[in-house]
């Protein structure tokens, strides 16, 4: 008999205490408390045995949300720091996407090789040329740098060209055409389309050529026979040169 009133008082006193732990009158705060599967809720032992230990000696949770630190200071932690360089490596090649995108869709013009110096201009006149005059623009540079197309447009001939050399002609979207001369190397093939800054071939001193440097000149689609200044046409497509 003793023992079946012990066993009953066990029983009801448990019942008595689930009843209280998984009633809605629980007043400690939510983040102390641990969801069961019927939505109760039964005490976090973990929140007790932690409310008389100093807090700043306990390690970071492995469950915290994922969140993105704003900078490295911020990032306290191995997986905060891969993520941080994912995310800026990911930002820094969409900012440069949507800059490399407003570049092609711009007006403006790119140089058409780098490390030069102008050694001739348009019109200057003298005994080298069979015209009597330098029909274009030279650029002085190393041998076998890149040459780029200045806009874009679509190659329509390539290869030799007596006193050029080495040719590469690239029509504008208006039927004028750009000639890339002396070059070393031609790396692009005609009907090809290209886009500005685009590698075309590279610097050399081939033809009628003294010293390593691009010959560069402007023709016009209603004269294509006839080399015009290109200067104006940079200066209208955001380039002043000369």
């Amino acid at each position: 008999m003793i023992v079946g009133a012990a066993l009953l008082v066990a029983a009801v006193g448990t019942a008595t205490v689930g009843q209280a732990i998984a009633g809605d009158d629980d007043t400690r705060p939510a983040a102390d408390r641990t969801p069961t599967v019927d939505g109760g809720y039964v005490v976090n032992t973990a929140t007790l045995a932690l409310a008389s230990r100093d807090a700043t000696k306990i390690s970071r949770s492995a469950t915290r949300p994922a969140t993105v630190p704003v900078n490295k200071k911020d990032a306290t932690t191995k997986a905060e720091r891969r993520v941080l360089v994912r995310y800026n490596l990911l930002r820094e090649a969409a900012d440069n996407a949507e800059k490399f995108a407003k570049r092609l869709s711009s007006n403006q013009w790119v140089l058409p090789t780098t490390g030069f110096r102008f050694t001739a201009m348009f019109g200057v006149a003298g005994p080298y040329w069979a015209s009597g005059y330098h029909t274009g623009i030279d650029f002085a540079t190393a041998y076998g740098t890149p040459v780029v197309a200045v806009g874009n447009g679509t190659v329509v001939q390539t290869g030799w060209d007596g006193p050029y050399g080495n040719q590469i002609r690239v029509q504008l979207p208006n039927g004028d055409q750009v000639w890339y001369n002396h070059l070393s190397a031609i790396e692009v093939t005609p009907g090809t389309p290209v886009l500005k800054g685009q590698p075309l071939g590279r610097v050399g001193d081939t033809g009628n050529s003294y010293g390593y440097h691009l010959h560069l000149e402007y023709r016009l689609a209603s004269d294509l026979s006839s080399a015009v200044d290109p200067v104006p046409y940079f200066r209208d497509h955001g380039l002043s040169i000369g």
